[in-house]
């Protein structure tokens, strides 16, 4: 097993695992938490501290990008950028809300002027 697919496993199970002070800080709910999971947090434990501060220096950039829409290379369909997870999204253009259309649109004008 993965640190990856271990810290899946705690999510799934409703654990909280976050990275304070270099130190893995857990939340569980009662009873969710067994020996074969702690043997596995201290295998891993390296692994899991690497990941989690990684995931949350993407959350933070993803965050200071904030909501970014543009057209995408496929035509018709729109990209946007979720600031919450930091993944990008396309959808059609034809399914997007009305401004998110015109903003992606501003978007493509004002890259036009500045070619």
């Amino acid at each position: 097993m993965s640190a990856r697919d271990l810290l899946e496993d705690l999510r799934g199970l409703g654990v909280t695992v976050e990275v304070k002070d270099g130190f893995l800080d857990l939340d569980a709910p009662a009873g969710v938490i067994t020996q074969d999971l702690i043997e596995s947090l201290t295998e891993h434990k390296p692994h899991l501290l690497k990941l989690l501060t990684w995931e949350h220096r993407k959350l933070e950039e993803a965050d200071r990008r904030g909501l970014i829409i543009r057209w995408s290379e496929h035509p018709m369909w729109i990209k946007l950028h979720d600031p919450t997870t930091g993944e990008w999204h396309e959808v059609k253009a034809s399914e997007c809300l009305p401004s998110v259309v015109e903003t992606a649109n501003k978007y493509r004008r004002k890259k036009g002027a500045e070619s």
